[in-house]
């Protein structure tokens, strides 16, 4: 079987740790494109690569370069034949377009993918990932990775249910979870007992006594000292397994700075209960395509003392509609949580904002469950499993009923206008 050869254009961006490449219009090499072809050699026209660079010309992109070793079974290795081909014409396409962009590089074997990233004009390479939408699923494509066998006892009976090949991935991702109450802290707390060992984690509130209750990892001790969050739940985690790299970020993800961070995330946990930080993590999802799965609980007290309302967790991203798209974010609410005391209730009387549940009724049970159904669908994601008609799970606590919901896009949303565009549209935050 003789090696391929494409092109992809792509967006990228750089986050301090690796280049990101963002995947948008194939230019497929034809039959006449090849000026060699074999089982271990190929070589392309200058007439291909220049049809490509027209391309990326015209979207302002850099190029990402595809090819294939067929006889590779495992995870393919880059030949030194490749590196010598790669940094040839990699070093081409950066000279001939504006700013001298990095470029891509994805080989693909028979059953796996390697990817990395030439910086320019240096020949040197770097680590990337190259991330190609794929229908629901985000195929990220990045350098190999050395699993920990010895550490396999510990989740023996997970492997038996799962497999080997998707306990790989947990324990190569690396995952963001934003918001540490009752469902953050229960998200996180089973994505290390699952085996996933990078975690970023972000919340800047500080602990408050009626955080006990829902806050894994929390203790009777917390109550009388004024710890952050994030800082309990760190501790927590690096308890349960102190090989895990988990990074806290005290800070508001309303900024620029924690965006960039989060944008390493393979798959970020959106745990928060307010619309302005949830809009921002949406679009950071559709500009830098990272899988976003949003949980919340929404609790309602009867008149008769009846509780009511909904437990639900909602998957988004490119190709699927956004919390905008299924009105779950709404623009009316951020205005409102961005008024000043005086401001909201004079809106309020005149009927213009709603009102906001600063106190809202929250029990273990609920989120808990809500993160359970947020890992469900992360587990469908990665595996590959998940069914394409539904991207929400939804529990309605009067029927006691669990729901598979799916809307529909809207064309003329924001996520469409923010698609793929990484960090060249600036997110809506003050800096």
């Amino acid at each position: 079987m003789d090696e391929s050869v494409a092109f992809l254009t792509a967006n990228y961006f750089e986050t301090g740790k690796k280049i990101v490449f963002l995947g948008e219009t194939l230019v497929p090499a034809k039959s006449k494109d090849y000026l060699k072809r074999g089982e271990l050699h190929l070589e392309v026209s200058p007439l291909y690569v220049s049809r490509v660079l027209n391309v990326a010309e015209d979207r302002g992109s850099t190029v990402i370069m595809v090819h294939s070793h067929p006889f590779d079974h495992g995870k393919p290795q880059y030949s030194a034949t490749d590196d010598f081909g790669e940094s040839r014409t990699s070093e081409t396409i950066s000279k001939c377009l504006e700013k001298n962009p990095p470029v891509g590089s994805v080989l693909f074997g028979q059953q796996d993918a390697s990817a990395r990233a030439w910086t320019g004009l240096s020949r040197k390479t770097m680590p990337a990932d190259v991330t190609v939408l794929q229908g629901k699923i985000y195929r990220s494509f990045r350098d190999s990775f050395q699993s920990d066998r010895v550490a396999r006892k510990f989740v023996d009976r997970q492997v038996r249910a799962l497999g080997d090949r998707i306990q790989e991935e947990l324990e190569s991702l690396e995952v963001g979870v934003v918001g540490l109450g009752g469902t953050g802290s229960s998200v996180a707390e089973q994505l290390v007992r699952m085996g996933v060992k990078k975690l970023t984690l972000v919340d800047h509130d500080v602990f408050e006594p009626s955080n006990w209750s829902r806050l894994y990892g929390s203790t009777w001790k917390d109550i009388t000292k004024k710890k952050l969050k994030v800082e309990i739940v760190k501790t927590h985690l690096e308890n349960l397994n102190p090989k895990i790299i988990c990074e806290a970020i005290p800070r508001s993800v309303m900024t620029g700075e924690v965006l960039r961070t989060l944008s390493n995330c393979d798959i970020i946990f959106s745990c928060l209960d307010r619309h302005a930080p949830r809009a921002v993590l949406n679009e950071l999802s559709y500009q830098c395509f990272v899988p976003i799965i949003d949980v919340g609980v929404g609790l309602l007290k009867g008149d008769s003392g009846n509780l009511g309302g909904s437990v639900r967790a909602t998957l988004i991203g490119p190709d699927l509609p956004c919390l905008f798209c299924q009105e779950m974010i709404r623009p009316e609410m951020i205005t409102a949580e961005h008024l000043s005391p005086k401001e909201f209730e004079s809106r309020r009387a005149e009927g213009y904002v709603s009102a906001l549940e600063a106190n809202a009724p929250s029990v273990v049970t609920y989120t808990t469950m809500a993160s359970t159904f947020g890992l469900m669908l992360f587990q469908d994601l990665i595996s590959g499993y998940g069914s394409e008609q539904f991207s929400t799970l939804l529990f309605d606590l009067h029927s006691k009923q669990v729901m598979k919901l799916r809307s529909s896009k809207k064309e003329d949303c924001v996520c469409q206008k923010r698609l793929g565009h990484g960090f060249r549209i600036p997110f809506s935050v003050s800096d």
